[in-house]
């Protein structure tokens, strides 16, 4: 006797089927997207910061304060650094000293390939050196010597990308520091007057004389950019009182010592000690 089966496919359910091509799909676009994260040279979207991730010039007072960046475009030549009154103390000190939390404004810098860079020392009673190295640590690249109260430093030109960190000496204990990083930027910056300009720096003065420092600033022939009124750290001072002003200044067609000589005379009248 022979007994004859006789197999019947098994016809899938439509629904069934459906969910099958859903869940494979998934899996495809899960997998594609992790490949895609961990290829070196995946571009993925990121957030703008203040102009550091995407080099997008940025030399407004406001942003300085609150972002502590400057980042220059690619017409800039030579940016000039400040010290600012009492940056050598520290944040935990019993009585607060400082004016503002920058050690150095901009306390990072973003600039172009050769840009000279200088440190303008406004601490007023203070010499500072300032000891350039590269940020993957190693020797001492530059050192600006001593730089006395309301002059410039010896400059350096940064002519190789990368990221340099900067210090110097404060008060026992205390180190204060920068950076810069240095790419190639591509567009320019203009000031807020859509002038040209190679060269930005930083005053800071008591807001309540700010009028008359701004126009000593126009008066030694430079151009204010942006001011930024903030309430200082310390409270007040006798002649200061307890607000302060950041001035971004620019320059063009000048040579960086015709720069510096009305800063150092308007800096030896403020009222700081």
């Amino acid at each position: 006797m022979y007994i004859s089966f006789v197999h019947k496919p098994r016809i899938m359910d439509n629904r069934n089927f459906g969910k099958i091509i859903m869940v494979f799909t998934i899996l495809a676009v899960i997998a594609s997207f992790l490949h895609l994260a961990s290829s070196p040279n995946a571009v993925l979207a990121q957030v703008p910061s203040s102009g550091i991730g995407n080099n997008q010039p940025n030399i407004n007072a406001e942003n300085l304060f609150n972002t502590k960046t400057m980042v220059l475009g690619n017409n800039v030549k030579n940016l000039v650094i400040l010290i600012p009154n009492e940056g050598h103390h520290g944040p935990n000190e019993d009585d607060e000293a400082r004016f503002l939390e920058q050690q150095f404004v901009p306390k990072t810098a973003v600039i172009n390939s050769g840009t000279t860079v200088a440190w303008f020392n406004g601490d007023v009673g203070h010499e500072r050196t300032v000891d350039v190295a590269n940020a993957n640590g190693g020797s001492i690249l530059f050192s600006t010597g001593e730089i006395a109260d309301m002059q410039v430093s010896k400059t350096i030109t940064f002519n190789s990308t990368g990221t340099y960190n900067y210090e110097a000496e404060g008060d026992p204990g205390v180190t204060m520091r920068g950076a810069i990083t240095v790419g190639n930027i591509q567009s320019p910056v203009t000031n807020s007057a859509n002038g040209e300009i190679d060269t930005v720096g930083v005053l800071m003065v008591p807001t309540q004389d700010k009028d008359a420092y701004i126009q000593e600033v126009a008066n030694g022939g430079l151009t204010v950019d942006s001011t930024f009124d903030f309430n200082d750290l310390r409270g007040g001072q006798q002649g200061t009182g307890d607000v302060q002003t950041l001035i971004v200044w620019t320059s063009t067609g000048k040579d960086l010592n015709s720069v510096i000589s009305p800063l150092s005379e308007i800096s030896s009248t403020l009222p700081y000690s």
